[in-house]
């Protein structure tokens, strides 16, 4: 694994950056290198920052474009919000039309890959390639953190964010065992940082019922991914707890033209974890 992320990454990285406007609301993109273009759709709870390791692996051969979904990083969160993975869909394609994009290889992980499905069952942009990584597009196999279970909850959830029940400690305990191998100090306070930007710990308990959209719309989604038979490779880290492998095998069975690359020492963010490897095969593919 690279060396420890830290906060001066962290700042480089929303330096880099640039506002635009969706429906009133300010959403955070990234525009780095040159060349046919990637969108990069990052999961929950975290951001687009997730990619910070993939980024300078790519981006002297494509054009990558990143943005925090809304409720997300450094985009707006705001307070009184019904969060939709449909709303993000909207904000992805309005992203790919600030920018110009009409066709795209889109690079996905965890809550990005339902959206990204939405995308292609709309067709509105046309998704040239699909790079999946661990998700949990298929709930039957889903397998959710404590955490997790208690935001979700209806009862629960508002009164953990309303005080604030998860502090770091709690959140360094459950999202480090999304890891292999459990990151440095300086990581998890990165990760930290990104989910409390502009009071995002008061919407936590909105931005996971997305799940809720999920479990009514998977079946759609999976569908959409069978019949539009986009070249489609998963990179799926065999030690993830939450979105386990036979997510992907699942997949498979729907799409068994896919790629498929399994990743054995490599838990939940295959693109955090082993970058250069998932690096690789993005260009492989490409």
């Amino acid at each position: 694994m690279s060396s420890a992320i830290t906060h001066n990454n962290l700042n480089h990285w929303q330096a880099g950056g640039q506002f635009i406007s969706v429906a009133e609301h300010k959403i955070f993109t990234r525009v780095i290198g040159q060349g046919k273009p990637i969108l990069m759709l990052h999961g929950f709870p975290t951001a687009s920052f997730d990619y910070v390791r993939l980024v300078p692996l790519l981006e002297d051969g494509f054009r990558l474009v990143l943005l925090d979904f809304l409720g997300f990083g450094f985009s707006d969160k705001p307070a009184q919000h019904t969060y939709s993975l449909f709303e993000q869909a909207d904000i992805v394609q309005a992203v790919a039309n600030h920018y110009g994009i009409e066709r795209a290889t889109v690079v996905t992980h965890d809550m990005g890959n339902s959206v990204t499905l939405e995308i292609l069952r709309r067709g509105q942009l046309e998704i040239e390639k699909l790079v999946m990584l661990n998700g949990s597009v298929l709930l039957r196999y889903y397998r959710p953190l404590m955490t997790q279970r208690l935001l979700l909850n209806p009862l629960t959830g508002p009164l953990i964010t309303r005080f604030h029940l998860i502090n770091r400690n709690t959140f360094a305990r459950q999202f480090g065992s999304l890891f292999a191998h459990f990151p440095p100090d300086e990581e998890i306070d990165a990760f930290w940082s990104l989910i409390r930007h502009n009071n995002g710990m008061d919407i936590y308990h909105l931005l996971i019922r997305y799940l809720n959209e999920r479990k009514l719309h998977e079946y759609d989604w999976l569908d959409a991914l069978q019949v539009h038979q986009v070249p489609l490779t998963l990179i799926w880290g065999q030690r993830d707890p939450v979105s386990v492998p036979k997510i992907a095998e699942a997949v498979l069975e729907r799409r068994p033209d896919a790629i498929y690359v399994p990743l054995a020492d490599v838990s939940h963010y295959p693109h955090w974890e082993l970058p250069e490897q998932v690096a690789q095969v993005i260009r492989e593919q490409l």
